[in-house]
């Protein structure tokens, strides 16, 4: 058996199934971080009104929502952000959703579109 911070042989078996072992336990531990930062960051979405980055959705852009909770990225000038409604593209966003309502494939949505010489984003 290999000890912990020792080296470990391929060609040995016994090796081998122990680093199987420390490697499902390394996927369980990767999907239980990856359940609590999902949680967490949705309930920071919820509660607090907050984005949490990327690229805002179509119909929206991004507004200031005052200083980083986090002390020190305040200290380093970051700012929370929310989202609000792009005015402009917000009409467009309730005729896509009209258009799928009537029965109107992706296609034919995206034709409409170009039709009306509606840019993508």
């Amino acid at each position: 058996m290999p000890e912990v911070g020792g080296p470990i042989d391929p060609n040995n078996e016994a090796h081998d199934l122990v680093m199987s072992v420390f490697g499902g336990m390394s996927k369980g531990e990767r999907n239980r971080i990856k359940v609590r930062v999902r949680s967490a960051m949705s309930a920071q979405a919820q509660m607090e009104g907050r984005f949490l980055g990327g690229r805002p959705p179509y119909g929206y852009q991004l507004a200031d929502a005052g200083p980083h909770p986090n002390p020190a990225k305040a200290a380093d000038g970051k700012r929370a952000h929310r989202l609000e409604l792009d005015l402009v593209a917000a009409p467009v966003v309730e005729q896509i959703f009209a258009a799928f309502l009537n029965g109107y494939g992706l296609f034919a949505i995206a034709e409409r579109l170009t039709y009306n010489e509606i840019l993508s984003p």
